[in-house]
């Protein structure tokens, strides 16, 4: 036999007992019923208690998992006194006056008080506030029961009847204990049924959200899909933030039980964006890579993060309760973070939470890398069939009149026989030699363009005069110069002596003055060379189209180019060989441009390269 059926038998015996049976019976039907929540069952349990005569009041408390009373219910037999007694505060662990409201709660031990004035001032000389505030009420019998969890004290109920109550006695109390375990079994039947039905909708979460990021590989959509899916469900705010390639965060997603809300989540991150050396939030997970539980959010440390004081209005207006973040991490990398968060629905995030998060975060960081990737690849693939068009049209270009020019010197061979004319034969080998040699420049770029991606290219280094290795490369110029009436203006006087790779020195200058009389329009290029801090200073300098600011960034990159390839030849790996082999120097290039008003190249080179 159970301990309550005991306490239900020791009852039955007592005739004047039948009310309290007839009370516990429905108390039973009405913790049967009850499906809403825990405070509902609480109140619904006070009023109860307060209409079947066992209390004149009832005052319910339950202890948070910080260990703060939270109040579920005040109620009073007389409803134009209850406004007046929900006004009654609640005790606190903090106090420091003996109170045995905090040892029934620290002992679970229930506490009665017959005739509560004069006992009660023989226990404690100074009220605390909850019961000072009683005093009003004129209680004339206090019983003080603890709701007894498996491993804590969950609670309380204080039940009291005025002066014109009969006082409580043992009876009384036996009744109102057997209640508060009755309330625990409903309490524990509520959690684990919520627990069963937060699992129904995390899983059937988690299965929308998979499929939402199998469905596209539009990634940014999915994620706006996935925020919205999180809430209510699983947060009242998730937000999804990613990192860029300069190191900045930028907000992707946003959704928010009220739209209102939405929009001051993505004002902060138009004013207020996440940043890595935040101590907080996603800057900070994305930075060390690894998640953020914030089971309490208290209102006394948002001015520790709060950027100013309309950042700190922002963060409150939110009502963060509860929050975590997790990393988006994908093939050792970081690519962003997801936070949920409670706002305004009294609900908390556990450490057994960020399961869930992390396991939505891994599928996201997957759909994202796989979206990722596939643009990549498109991209890789579209640069591939766009240089193998360039590259077919450049190895034309010069075939075309190599062929032409053979096929001529064999038919006056086949004409004149041994009286060939020595001026025609100079001319012809002239210009075989010339487009020959375009074309070994084609297939250096190519090999060159090869070894930078195995990572072979050698420096084969010496010590090199830049000035007069210039005046020398500029020189094989001088006919292009003519031919497009585009002035070549020299400024290198004094030596500039460094200990460099020359073949591809003079790769680096070739190509600048190169690019320079190709784009250049006809008007003057201007080359100097200079002493500077670092080193060596090359300057190419033209007066040409220019380049457009949203190309620039890009110039320096394989297979790019700032114009169009059908009306400049090329393979768009002279820049990209360029910026490469000055790298490999130990030096940088730099390129400043406005269309219309020509391109400045600036390299610096230090005097003495990296050993290779």
């Amino acid at each position: 036999m159970t301990r309550g059926s005991e306490e239900e038998e020791s009852l039955s015996h007592d005739p004047s007992a039948e009310h309290f049976l007839r009370f516990l019976s429905a108390a039973g039907r009405l913790l049967a019923q009850q499906r809403s929540g825990v405070r509902s069952l609480l109140r619904d349990v006070a009023r109860l208690i307060t209409a079947q005569g066992l209390a004149g009041f009832c005052l319910v408390d339950l202890v948070t998992v910080d260990g703060r009373p939270r109040r579920m219910a005040a109620v009073h037999h007389d409803p134009s006194r209850e406004a007046q007694f929900r006004a009654l505060a609640s005790h606190s662990r903090s106090d420091t006056a003996c109170s045995p409201l905090l040892d029934v709660l620290h002992t679970g031990v229930a506490r009665l008080f017959s005739n509560y004035p004069v006992e009660i001032r023989r226990q404690v000389a100074t009220l605390p506030e909850p019961l000072a505030g009683l005093e009003s009420f004129k209680p004339r019998s206090v019983m003080m029961v603890p709701l007894r969890g498996h491993h804590r004290v969950l609670g309380m109920f204080l039940l009291g009847r005025s002066n014109d109550e009969a006082p409580y006695g043992r009876q009384e109390l036996q009744v109102a204990e057997e209640l508060s375990r009755r309330v625990v079994a409903a309490m524990e039947s509520l959690r684990l049924l919520r627990r069963a039905r937060r699992a129904e909708r995390k899983a059937r979460f988690v299965a929308r959200a998979s499929q939402a990021l199998a469905a596209s590989l539009d990634f940014r959509a999915t994620l706006d899909q996935v925020a919205k899916l999180a809430v209510p469900v699983v947060a009242d705010l998730c937000m999804v933030d990613m990192l860029e390639e300069d190191g900045t965060i930028r907000r992707l997603a946003v959704a928010h039980r009220a739209p209102e809300k939405a929009a001051v989540a993505w004002e902060m991150e138009h004013r207020w964006p996440s940043r890595l050396d935040d101590s907080y939030g996603p800057g900070r997970v994305i930075r060390e890579g690894q998640p953020e539980l914030r089971e309490v959010v208290p209102a006394t440390k948002l001015p520790r993060v709060a950027r100013d004081a309309e950042h700190l209005r922002a963060l409150r207006s939110l009502e963060l309760e509860s929050y975590l973040v997790a990393p988006l991490q994908a093939r050792g990398k970081t690519l962003g973070a997801i936070t949920f968060a409670y706002s305004g629905s009294h609900r908390h995030y556990h450490r057994p939470d960020l399961r869930l998060a992390m396991e939505l975060a891994a599928r996201a960081a997957l759909a994202v890398d796989n979206a990722l990737l596939y643009s990549a690849s498109r991209e890789a693939v579209r640069l591939r069939d766009e240089f193998l068009a360039v590259a077919s049209h450049e190895l034309k270009t010069p075939l075309t009149p190599l062929n032409l020019r053979l096929q001529t010197l064999q038919r006056e061979l086949e004409r004149n026989g041994s009286m060939v004319d020595a001026s025609r034969m100079r001319e012809h080998v002239s210009v075989l030699q010339r487009q020959c040699k375009r074309l070994s420049t084609l297939a250096e770029s190519l090999l060159d363009v090869s070894r930078l991606e195995a990572g072979r290219l050698e420096l084969d280094l010496e010590y090199v005069d830049l000035t007069a290795l210039v005046r020398e490369v500029v020189s094989r110029f001088a006919g292009q110069s003519v031919r497009t009436n585009t002035p070549l203006e020299v400024q290198a006087v004094a030596p500039v002596v460094g200990h460099w790779d020359r073949i591809r020195l003079e790769q680096v200058v070739s190509s600048l003055v190169s690019n320079a009389l190709k784009y250049g329009a006809g008007r003057p290029v201007h080359v100097l060379v200079e002493h500077a801090h670092a080193g060596a200073r090359l300057t190419v300098r033209d007066e040409g189209i220019g380049i457009s600011r949203e190309h620039l960034p890009r110039i320096f990159d394989r297979f790019e180019r700032a114009v169009s390839a059908e009306h400049f030849g090329g393979l768009g790996l002279g820049l990209y060989l360029t910026r490469n082999l000055v790298e490999a120097f130990g030096g940088t290039i730099r390129a400043s441009s406005e269309p219309g008003q020509g391109s400045t190249f600036e390299v610096d080179l230090p005097l003495a390269s990296p050993a290779h």
